[in-house]
């Protein structure tokens, strides 16, 4: 996984959705919900 140097921001709607996102795929934070759905983009 490359590494990632942009902060990135979220409203807490926003990063309500990614937390429930993470969550229904097994992942343990936010970050990870974030690097796969980038990891889709770039496919």
């Amino acid at each position: 996984m490359p590494e990632r140097t942009i902060p990135v921001c979220f409203t807490r709607e926003q990063a309500k959705a990614l937390e429930e996102y993470a969550r229904a795929k097994g992942m343990l934070n936010l970050s990870q919900a974030v690097e796969d759905i980038l990891k889709r983009f770039e496919e």
